[in-house]
């Protein structure tokens, strides 16, 4: 296992992401070997996938989430790429430099914070950043985007996983009526099946009461496991309980300013300038020609029609 430009390193992480990924993914040398050869055959042979990378860091992606399933892997990585294209105002273009990106980056309201000792990134997300009165929930789920491509290519979050922290005090009725139903369920049902994510904690820290409909509709979309890996709290101190303060900013009980973070992240995010742009060039035939496919519904096309060629493709 390699892991080259992580963000967020300490001392001893190597050993403790070898030891996760023996323990939880089942992953070894020659398992790894043989279901990397096993995904770049059926992706060979997959007659709808017309250009995708097939690099060891992206696939690897995949084959973690869901621990060496290489069907499994094959059916998410295809929905992964039917997402990109259903999307592309979400998932594509996703260019550090570029003036409409760089200023949602510059609210830093989504920041990778830190690196547990459990070796998961932290990303915060801090609402009343967000100023919602100038964009919409395109603008805020393109931006979740950008930030979960950039850190999907380390394999120490491929293995380790995601830490969530959504500080809502001060969220205004705005952050909730730019968002859209359509938007909403696009969004929800597209993470859901289509990125490789391992989210292993969501922590949510003063909800107010007129985002609770919302919240509660967000989470008809949830499967049982990841309702179980939500946690809300009523107050910073009570969240500073159940996290380790010092991956948190400053302002939340670290030591390094969230401004100083979001810095940070948007040098490491020059580094991966190439990679978020060449995304774009991977492409997949969308549909097979049907009524759903037609009027791009993104729960059709995301996990429904995705998949159906894949039940038609053997892996030897």
């Amino acid at each position: 296992m390699c892991d080259a430009g992580s963000l967020y390193e300490f001392p001893g992480l190597p050993d403790c992401l070898d030891r996760i990924a023996r323990a939880e993914l089942r992953e070894d040398d020659q398992l790894r070997k043989q279901s990397l050869e096993q995904m770049r055959e059926w992706i060979a042979k997959n007659p709808r996938i017309k250009n995708c990378r097939t690099d060891d860091a992206f696939l690897l992606r995949f084959l973690r989430t869901k621990k060496f399933s290489v069907v499994r892997a094959c059916e998410t990585l295809q929905k992964y790429l039917t997402m990109r294209q259903t999307y592309p105002k979400w998932c594509r273009k996703l260019d550090p430099q570029d003036p409409e990106i760089s200023a949602l980056l510059d609210y830093c309201a989504l920041v990778p914070v830190g690196r547990d000792s459990s070796g998961r990134i932290v990303v915060m997300g801090v609402v009343r950043n967000f100023d919602a009165t100038r964009h919409g929930s395109d603008d805020m789920i393109r931006l979740n985007m950008l930030v979960t491509e950039a850190l999907l290519d380390d394999e120490a979050n491929q293995i380790a996983g995601f830490t969530h922290v959504f500080d809502n005090s001060a969220m205004t009725m705005a952050h909730v009526t730019c968002w859209t139903l359509e938007n909403i369920g696009g969004y929800l049902r597209s993470i859901a099946n289509g990125v490789p994510i391992r989210l292993k904690q969501n922590h949510f820290v003063n909800v107010p009461s007129f985002a609770a409909q919302v919240s509660k509709y967000c989470l008809s979309y949830a499967s049982e496991k990841l309702k179980s890996r939500i946690f809300c709290h009523r107050s910073i101190d009570e969240l500073r309980k159940n996290i380790e303060p010092t991956v948190l900013p400053e302002e939340y009980g670290g030591t390094v300013p969230l401004a100083k973070l979001n810095e940070i992240f948007k040098k490491y995010l020059l580094t991966k300038r190439d990679m978020l742009l060449a995304l774009d060039r991977m492409e997949i035939v969308l549909g097979g020609g049907s009524s759903t496919d037609q009027t791009h519904s993104g729960k059709d096309i995301v996990d429904a029609g995705a998949v159906g060629s894949f039940r038609k493709l053997q892996i030897d």
